[in-house]
């Protein structure tokens, strides 16, 4: 077992906020459910350039960044396949 690097994380993060983005675009009934509602509002703010890690942040604040993004990504990944009768991903 390893552990990933910097470069893993970095390489990883424009992929998840990729598919981040593209579950913000779906209608995920927020106007019915508030917690929906602050999910996406959740999102909206990690995707924001300025809420994304730099050069200078730490390796720790990039894995913390990054793993938020894949969390949020995989709740609302649910979301859509609840609403939509998909399977579970």
């Amino acid at each position: 077992m390893s552990t990933s690097t910097r470069e893993d994380m970095d390489g990883a993060t424009p992929m998840i906020l990729g598919h981040l983005n593209q579950l913000l675009n779906e209608d995920l009934g927020a106007a019915e459910d508030e917690d929906v509602h602050e999910l996406l509002h959740r999102g909206r703010k990690l995707v924001d350039y300025t809420s994304r890690p730099t050069a200078e942040t730490p390796s720790f604040g990039a894995f913390i960044y990054l793993r938020d993004a894949a969390h949020l990504t995989r709740r609302l990944l649910w979301i859509y396949t609840q609403r939509n009768g998909l399977g579970a991903p």
